[in-house]
């Protein structure tokens, strides 16, 4: 998923139900949501060497950044 596709989504939410902003952010440790986690950190710039992948996502200490990273 892209940034702005994430944005439109979180700003529909917001435009529909504004006391959301309030809300707490959570996410799932997996695809089938057996296990769920308070978002603790701000999000940051990352470079990710295999970014075509969609698991194992191996972070490039000094490569240009490629993707948003949330938690």
């Amino acid at each position: 998923m892209k940034l702005k596709q994430y944005l439109k989504e979180l700003n529909a939410i917001v435009f529909l139900h504004p006391e959301a902003l309030e809300f707490e952010m959570i996410y799932s440790t997996d695809d089938e949501g057996n296990e769920y986690n308070k978002v603790n950190n701000v999000p940051s710039l990352i470079s990710i060497s295999n970014i075509d992948d969609n698991r194992f996502l191996e972070i490039e200490e000094k490569g240009k950044n490629n993707a948003v990273f949330v938690n």
